[in-house]
């Protein structure tokens, strides 16, 4: 939120308030010298009477602090803030669970890595945004649906197990439907040129079965959503297979998530570290505002505030002068 004015130009008026004060120090000044060259001091209370001191001093700082508050009224000052609706945001993770998430070319090894990174995510998006968290490997399961209770996507993270083939395609395919459906259900209307959602996909290979990838982000780019893709691995990853026990090479494809990103008008990363996981996250986050929908500007302006506060200093100091300065009661 920020403060500013709709006529600041109208302060410089508080100048003429700072001439008054500064007027009003040169006349104290000068009466003093003129009270103390008085030479018959015998009569100096007959001619110049005991004036209230500090009390004088009060009801003139009242009155110039209540032109100056009236000055800021004049100026109309304003509050700005931006607020989203409800249907602007909503974010879809989508989790590679693949067995080649298991590959330790990644301290200690992706999946545990990926996990973390994701929990960091999700605690760091704005709470007004919902988050949804789909997982995927030859299957797709929606762990989450979108919701504003953090912790129950950090629960279904910390759920995720692995299991064979990636399904990368259907996985676009049923976060599409998903995120549709969710903006078809909100209570707040949503404008044609608003994106129901984004997704996030973080895997580290390509799709092995379903339909092709370019399939499923072709559906995400016809509903009008955003795929931020994350490729998190490196080239020298291996898992040992389940079956056989052999070593097996798992190096990080990131071609198909690049073309995602481009197709959906989302951004792609990779990332080959932990860190780096976490770093692509915040970019997404730092992007995030640019396709979930145009802020709102909430304007309030606070002028009668100030114009109240200025009245209630200048009836203060009025009141004050009759009961201190004239003596009336």
């Amino acid at each position: 939120m920020t403060t500013d004015f709709l006529a600041a130009w109208r302060l410089w008026l508080l100048v003429v308030v700072a001439l008054l004060a500064v007027g009003y120090v040169v006349v104290l000044r000068w009466r003093q010298r003129a009270t103390v060259r008085f030479t018959q001091i015998e009569l100096l209370d007959q001619v110049a009477p005991r004036r209230p001191t500090w009390r004088r001093h009060v009801v003139a700082v009242l009155q110039l602090l209540g032109l100056a508050v009236a000055v800021v009224a004049i100026a109309r000052p304003v509050d700005r803030n931006t607020e989203r609706t409800q249907s602007e945001g909503r974010i879809l993770v989508l989790f590679d669970v693949s067995l080649s998430m298991d590959a330790d070319d990644v301290d200690p090894d992706r999946f545990t890595s990926a996990q973390e990174a994701a929990r960091q995510f999700v605690e760091a998006v704005d709470t007004d945004v919902e988050v949804g968290l789909e997982s995927f490997s030859g299957a797709v399961a929606v762990e989450v649906s979108p919701t504003l209770d953090r912790a129950r996507v950090l629960e279904g993270i910390d759920d995720l197990a692995l299991a064979e083939a990636t399904a990368i395609g259907d996985a676009l395919a049923v976060g599409t439907r998903l995120l549709v459906s969710a903006a078809d259900e909100s209570e707040t209307s949503r404008a044609d040129d608003v994106a129901p959602g984004v997704m996030v996909l973080l895997s580290d290979g390509e799709t092995t079965v379903g339909i092709p990838t370019a399939d499923g982000a072709a559906q995400a780019a016809e509903a009008g959503i955003p795929v931020f893709t994350i490729a998190f691995g490196t080239e020298q990853g291996t898992i040992e297979d389940p079956v056989t026990g052999d070593i097996l090479p798992v190096p990080v494809r990131t071609s198909e998530l690049e073309d995602v990103a481009e197709t959906t008008g989302g951004a792609a990363y990779a990332a080959s570290t932990g860190d780096e996981l976490a770093n692509a996250y915040d970019e997404v986050r730092g992007s995030l505002g640019d396709t979930l929908g145009e802020e709102i500007e909430i304007v309030r302006e606070l002028t009668w505030q100030w114009a109240l506060a200025a009245f209630v200093l200048l009836a203060s100091a009025w009141a004050l002068s009759l009961l201190w300065l004239r003596g009336m009661v």
